[in-house]
């Protein structure tokens, strides 16, 4: 907002209508257009489960004939029909009712999630209009509690805000331009619900190193249910884009923001998935990014204070 006001020189209410013009249209048209086609995507995709595992048992039929493996011996064939019959058709049909329940109990979450959210905006517009005289009132507020204390506080929150704020921004910038590039990408290749797994692949792209790794495999495995060659197909696919993310937005977006190592950024995600969660995951290299500043900060100090007891 400060920018587009800066930049077109406008004034602050004006600005604020809009950014929440622009947010209203996007919104608009994601529940318009892009839902419903997502919403079809899910319900079709668990009515082919079942189908996909018959592909499934006709791709082991084709392997056992080419490696001479007696499919048809009785022993084997009880087995497999066994796993078929108490495994894969009853997670399918778990998965079916699971996804059907998930996309009723969202839509009613999300009717009654609007009145919230409409008093949220009306709350921010107000914030918004008048933000500096908040933050001068909070910031004199602040002052008179934690008193010395005030400006190392106050240093803290200004680097997690460059870390945190910063990073998540970038990251979701170039997530969401991933997930487009993955939708078109899919769609030119006639894969199956390819807005669908777009919109995942953006969204897990958030998880650095991790998430578009789970994003690909999700891809092939969805693909994989209709045909081995248009998996393989999607598979190669989905590694070039992640190739051409890495070498250009990423970098582009996301650069140096947060310097963390990636050796360090590895660790911080796999620790962070481990104990907190998605939530976690996201931030983990924020984070450490923080933690990373003060740990350079505190060897210098050591170092400075070395040196001085020495001269």
């Amino acid at each position: 907002m400060k920018k587009l006001e800066e930049k077109f020189k406008l004034k602050r209410g004006l600005s604020v209508l809009i950014i929440y013009g622009i947010t209203l249209i996007i919104l608009i048209f994601s529940w318009l257009f892009i839902v419903p086609v997502i919403k079809s995507n899910i319900n079709e995709l668990a009515l082919s489960i079942p189908s996909g595992i018959d592909q499934v048992q006709d791709l082991i039929n084709n392997i056992s004939s080419q490696f001479k493996f007696d499919i048809n011996n009785p022993d084997i064939k009880a087995q497999i029909n066994d796993f078929i019959t108490k495994v894969l058709i009853p997670v399918s049909s778990f998965t079916a009712s699971t996804v059907s329940n998930f996309i009723i109990n969202l839509m009613s979450t999300i009717v009654s999630y609007t009145i919230n959210i409409v008093l949220g905006l009306v709350i921010s517009v107000y914030l918004l209009l008048s933000k500096e005289k908040y933050i001068k009132v909070v910031s004199l507020f602040f002052q008179k509690i934690l008193k010395q204390h005030y400006f190392k506080v106050k240093e803290f929150v200004n680097i997690l805000d460059n870390n945190i704020g910063v990073y998540i921004v970038a990251k979701a910038m170039d997530s969401t331009i991933y997930g487009i590039i993955c939708t078109i990408a899919l769609t030119l290749t006639g894969s199956k619900y390819a807005l669908f797994i777009g919109i995942i692949a953006g969204v897990t792209n958030m998880i650095p190193f991790f998430g578009p790794i789970l994003g690909t495999i999700i891809a092939v495995v969805t693909n994989l249910f209709f045909s081995i060659n248009k998996a393989i197909l999607v598979l190669v696919v989905m590694v070039v884009v992640q190739q051409l993310e890495s070498a250009i937005l990423e970098p582009h977006f996301v650069g140096k923001q947060v310097g963390v190592p990636p050796i360090l950024t590895i660790f911080a995600v796999t620790f962070a998935g481990k104990y907190t969660g998605f939530l976690g995951i996201l931030l983990a290299v924020p984070v450490t990014g923080v933690l990373l500043v003060y740990f350079k900060r505190y060897i210098y100090n050591k170092q400075e204070e070395s040196l001085s007891n020495t001269i």
